[in-house]
């Protein structure tokens, strides 16, 4: 819906995530869509990110994301949350492990026309392989 806040849309990506949604989480994205992580171009194109999403999702079933923090400007949405859960399935090349974990990020989202162009995410990628014990040593 072109005419909803930035807040809203998020709220309907977090929704969709949780959900588990594929599909509607596609429809929120922007079909010039792009995710920037750490700085560095991740993926590009809602259907990469959607592939990354559900990759996301089978290596962690209950992975539920609780925001702690929503904040709107000029198009511009910015959520800082948790994500909880437990590493049950192939984490990008890894077995699984087992463990639970819970990491604090952010995510800075811009909003056109009621869907996500971009996204710039921050996250506790230290913190998450650390609880994962998937660090050498750990």
């Amino acid at each position: 819906m072109a005419d909803e806040s930035g807040a809203e849309v998020v709220r309907r990506v977090i929704a969709c995530d949780n959900g588990r949604d594929a599909s509607g989480y596609r429809k929120l994205l922007h079909d010039d869509y792009q995710s920037i992580v750490h700085g560095e171009p991740a993926t590009t194109g809602p259907d990469e990110e959607v592939e990354q999403l559900e990759r996301w999702w089978n290596a962690t079933s209950d992975v539920h994301l609780a925001p702690l923090d929503l904040y709107e400007s000029n198009g511009a949405v910015t959520l800082r949350y948790t994500l909880t859960g437990t590493n049950d399935g192939e984490f990008f090349g890894q077995p699984a492990t087992g463990k639970s974990f819970k990491v604090e990020n952010c995510t800075l989202f811009e909003i056109e026309g009621g869907q996500v162009r971009r996204a710039w995410r921050y996250s506790d990628t230290l913190g998450l392989m650390t609880q994962l014990g998937l660090l050498p040593g750990s």
